[in-house]
């Protein structure tokens, strides 16, 4: 088959290499003029392991990333909110904290090497079906030749889901956070988030190299009063919440060192078209808060490739993939965001319930068990749970 990939993030990277090694004609399109490593640092769970074996990246990633045995969140007053070990499910896993870049980097050079075609500065943003495939439409106005059908993982804020017509709902977060990358020692085998309410928000994901990424949880009108008032003020209350993020901190001089991001969750009724199908962000964006979104993105196309062989045409290979990943991507979508306020919204009524109950949840072990298997990305629902491979 002839196949279109809109995005050249994790997802179409990943997408390109699985479609092209099964014999597809396969091009990716990538709005960028360069593609080229960016983002910060992503958590990749067992789940997202799994999808990695399968494509021979596993040694490479895990070589360049960083061993997390725990995520851990502590109260300003020092007092833990929540520690969950990975090996309390089984002494085998574990989380790694990857450097985005790393990761895409390995992914795409896989992509050319199975022989995806690789357009750059092209994003598309429409197209036309027709009797005998699909157009596309790209933002210099151009059209392209005829694809068997295009797979859309244009991000979280897809231009394609826009112009679909699947009917979709969604919300877009009042909270958003700063990001930043470089070199911290002082955290290295967990991810450690502080909190004080669910007003302030920072966190440090080690990504392995002794870097870690740095998040620091605000709304935008907050940044832009951080911004008036000064970063060496906004520095001194971040290292008044997180004095461990001093080394890393420490490294910018400024918020040109920063990437400010928002969030928002949509929930589209199907996921793809005659000739479209949405994975990844494009498809079922949602906050960060579990740390499941590449994840989720590489097991998308892992599952769409295996539906894909053994239907061999896109419509039954839709519909089966569907039936599979519906249950797991509706409960991921639906219990992140019933947590993102408990750790980031106005108010103290949320943070007062959050410091109560998550430390009875995290140590009563029927609850703790079935939170390790969500982190672990092993949920296929809400009463339900397999781990990939067995």
């Amino acid at each position: 088959m002839k196949i279109a990939i809109a995005g050249g993030g994790i997802a179409g990277t990943a997408a390109a290499a699985l479609l092209a090694r099964q014999g597809h004609a396969v091009t990716l399109f990538e709005q960028a003029v360069h593609c080229g490593p960016v983002g910060a640092g992503i958590m990749i769970q067992p789940v997202g392991q799994w999808v990695l074996q399968q494509l021979g990246l596993y040694e490479q990633i895990a070589a360049e990333s960083a061993r997390l045995n725990a995520i851990e969140a502590v109260r300003e007053s020092g007092k833990r909110l929540i520690r969950l070990e990975y090996q309390r499910l089984h002494p085998d896993l574990f989380g790694l904290g990857v450097h985005r870049g790393r990761l895409f980097t390995a992914l795409l050079n896989l992509a050319q090497q199975a022989g995806t075609e690789i357009r750059e500065g092209s994003r598309v943003i429409g197209y036309q079906n027709g009797s005998a495939g699909l157009t596309l439409q790209l933002e210099q106005g151009e059209y392209e030749e005829q694809f068997d059908f295009l797979i859309a993982v244009d991000g979280s804020r897809s231009q394609l889901r826009s112009v679909s017509g699947i009917p979709q709902r969604g919300v877009e977060y009042e909270y958003g956070a700063l990001w930043a990358t470089g070199k911290c020692t002082a955290v290295h085998d967990h991810l450690l988030q502080l909190v004080s309410g669910t007003r302030r928000l920072a966190g440090l994901l080690p990504i392995g190299q002794d870097e870690c990424s740095f998040f620091w949880g605000l709304t935008a009108d907050q940044f832009s009063r951080y911004q008036q008032q000064g970063f060496d003020q906004w520095m001194q209350e971040v290292l008044t919440l997180c004095p461990l993020a001093e080394e890393l901190l420490k490294q910018t001089t400024g918020f040109q060192d920063y990437t400010f991001t928002t969030y928002r969750s949509i929930s589209l009724r199907n996921w793809h078209t005659d000739r479209v199908i949405f994975m990844g962000d494009a498809a079922h964006p949602t906050s960060p808060h579990l740390g499941q979104g590449a994840n989720l993105a590489l097991e998308d196309v892992w599952i769409f490739a295996e539906c894909l062989q053994q239907q061999g045409d896109f419509q039954s290979a839709c519909r089966l993939y569907e039936s599979r990943r519906r249950s797991k991507l509706r409960f991921y979508q639906r219990i992140t965001g019933w947590l993102s306020p408990f750790f980031q919204s106005p108010g103290v009524l949320r943070g007062w319930g959050r410091d109560l109950s998550l430390p009875v949840m995290s140590q009563t072990p029927v609850l703790r068990e079935q939170m390790l298997k969500t982190l672990c990305g092993f949920k296929t629902g809400w009463l339900h749970s397999s781990q990939p491979g067995k």
